[in-house]
């Protein structure tokens, strides 16, 4: 059963994880090697994708990340949700409870949002955001650090909300 506490826990986990991302850690101030919360979010949410609302949840994230980040509208929604689409798909061909499998997940999913943003930007033919492989392999080594005890925690926190 799906309380709507839990609704309420990911919205404030989610005002949480972005004002700590586009404020304390940007990747604009301190680089990719501090951890995208928000992209850690939108996997688990597309890992337990039994939680109700997990896909309005996604979108809300990424529109918010847009507009707080000031990146073109829409970079941030689409591309967080698309990892949220392909997380979610996926977690019903594959078993993803396992801390191992939700680390290459967070990993991989870390490479295709960052790539699809530098699409959107090489599109748009704009050059003020640039990425290096380097750096995007290591803001996915970072996620993947961070996420696996985040996934830990959030998903007690839902449990607990669950009695």
């Amino acid at each position: 059963m799906n309380k709507p506490l839990s609704i309420i826990l990911f919205a404030l986990i989610s005002l949480l994880f972005i004002t700590l991302q586009t404020t304390l850690l940007s990747p604009r101030k301190v680089g990719y090697v501090f951890p995208d919360l928000n992209l850690i979010l939108i996997v688990f949410l597309g890992v337990y994708s039994e939680v109700r609302g997990s896909l309005v949840l996604a979108t809300g994230n990424g529109y918010l990340m847009d507009v707080l980040s000031g990146n073109m509208p829409g970079t941030f929604t689409i591309s967080r949700l698309s990892a949220y689409l392909l997380v979610r798909t996926s977690s019903n061909h594959v078993y993803l409870k396992k801390w191992l499998v939700q680390g290459l997940v967070i990993f991989l999913a870390t490479i295709f949002s960052w790539t699809f943003i530098i699409s959107i930007f090489k599109i748009r033919q704009d050059t003020y955001f640039t990425l290096t492989l380097s750096e995007i392999m290591t803001q996915a080594v970072v996620n993947t650090i961070v996420g696996i005890p985040l996934f830990w925690l959030i998903a007690r926190l839902h449990a607990k909300l669950q009695k």
